[in-house]
């Protein structure tokens, strides 16, 4: 009976604890449904960059400057717990780190579940010579969101270290809601003026025809590695065309020829506005109010153009707030890092040269250890063979000099002087030395070796020599 009295209890302690979490839980779920949305219309203040140089030797290139980007407005858009970000210079979502080093991948992101705090974590690959460890950090409140991001970047070129480090920091803050009513018209007098003042603003365009502020132009031009946009943000009105200007640069700011590609972002605007190969922007008559995005892009790299359309009522009103001049332009272009200018982008050929120097080296010094190894062996080899070729001299000598003696009963002994002459070049490059004693039969009296023990024709004993 004791069992199921203890199962009833652990059922019951378990369905109050799940009722003590749902009674915890609901008052954090109803206060993030009474949170507002962070979707509408902001002003991103500039990108600013401060970097730390810890070690920079000559083969590590150009030492990192800060770029940073210009400021401007911006649109917001909120998809669940993630904020995605278009204008201002380029597009991004807290879901991605700010950092745009080639091989730099998110390894670890973190949202909370009221869309107010977020941080990611990049990192470059295992296998790549560029140790980048890059952390973006984004706080929100209901009107204001602030961005950080810090940077560690380490390679070795040429066995020199290359180490530096970067914060990033940007600023957004709220101008308009989404689902909010526009702000009204301070003054009545005003909007009653604007029709006259139409032919005046008519004049806009021309300005905005200007050509493309003149660069430095260089025989010789690098790779694409910066986009220029001009302007970063304008005030338009329905039915009204104006020219943006790029321009391309290398990384030592030379001018290019290369051309961008223009696009119109996607939004409720995208399809009320139309853009040329050259980038200039048409609106059709009806468009209706709100913010439109163009984009430009070289090499896969892309900024996007704010562009706020109004109605003719309305464009004093909110010319007068929105801090451009009087064509309503931005005095800021909009700024696209290029792969190529990035921090990473020499480290990869450097390391290459570097690698091919090294293994060049190893190679050649590898070629002269073999050949001194090869040329080692046959100075032994030789050595060996003359050692070799002076023994069986000596023997080859000791052995004629006994077939002599056993031969003198046969044959007359050759003279002296013959025999000094025969062993005079065998017995010339080493020491003198004594010649063999051989053997006679006592009773034919024929001669044998030293080694010989009996006589071949009667089996008599040998004797010694004197």
């Amino acid at each position: 009976m004791r069992r199921p009295l203890l199962a009833s209890s652990a059922l019951f302690h378990a369905l109050c604890l799940a009722s003590l979490a749902s009674i915890v839980a609901i008052p954090r779920e109803a206060a993030a449904q009474d949170l507002p949305t962070l979707s509408g219309s902001w002003t991103a203040s500039a990108l600013t960059e401060q970097w730390s140089v810890a070690a920079w030797g000559d083969a590590c290139g150009p030492r990192p400057r800060p770029q940073g980007a210009p400021g401007g407005a911006v649109q917001i858009q909120q998809h669940g717990s993630e904020l995605s970000i278009s204008g201002a210079g380029r597009s991004w979502s807290t879901a991605e780190c700010w950092e745009q080093m080639p091989g730099l991948a998110r390894s670890k992101h973190s949202a909370s579940g009221n869309a107010r705090s977020w941080q990611t974590r990049c990192t470059t690959p295992a296998s790549d010579p560029r140790r980048a460890v890059v952390t973006t950090t984004t706080q929100a409140t209901d009107a204001s969101i602030n961005m950080v991001e810090t940077g560690q970047y380490q390679f070795i070129i040429q066995d020199t270290t290359c180490s530096a480090s970067v914060t990033r920091t940007r600023t957004y803050t709220l101008v308009r809601r989404e689902g909010e009513a526009p702000p009204a018209v301070s003054a009545p007098p005003p909007v009653a003026s604007l029709p006259p003042a139409a032919p005046a603003t008519s004049a806009a365009p021309p300005v905005a025809e200007k050509k493309p502020a003149a660069s430095r132009t260089c025989d010789a031009p690098g790779e694409p590695a910066r986009l220029e946009v001009t302007p970063s943000r304008k005030l338009m009105r329905p039915g009204e065309r104006f020219q943006f200007r790029a321009l391309v640069m290398d990384a030592d700011g030379c001018a290019l020829p290369t051309r961008p590609t223009w696009s119109i972002a996607p939004g409720p605007l995208a399809t009320a506005a139309t853009v040329d190969a050259t980038g200039a922007l048409s609106l059709g008559a009806g468009a209706g109010e709100g913010t439109l995005g163009l984009v430009a892009s070289v090499a896969g790299k892309g900024v996007t153009v704010a562009i706020e359309v109004t109605s003719p009522d309305r464009y004093d009103a909110l010319l007068a707030t929105s801090g451009l001049n009087e064509a309503g332009e931005s005095e800021q272009a909009a700024v696209a890092v290029i792969a190529a200018g990035t921090i990473g982008g020499r480290t990869t050929s450097g390391e290459d040269l570097g690698r091919e120097r090294k293994n060049l080296f190893v190679a050649i010094v590898g070629g002269v250890a073999a050949c001194l190894g090869f040329a080692g062996l046959i100075l032994l080899r030789r050595g060996r063979r003359r050692t070799g070729g002076e023994l069986e001299g000596l023997a080859s000598t000791g052995a004629a000099g006994e077939r002599d003696g056993a031969g003198a009963g046969e044959a007359p002994a050759p003279s002296e002087a013959s025999l000094a002459g025969v062993a005079a070049p065998a017995m010339a490059p080493v020491r003198p030395t004594l010649r063999a004693r051989g053997k006679i039969c006592p009773t034919c009296g024929d001669r044998y070796p030293s080694e010989a023990m009996f006589c071949g024709k009667d089996g008599t004993q040998l004797l010694l020599l004197n």
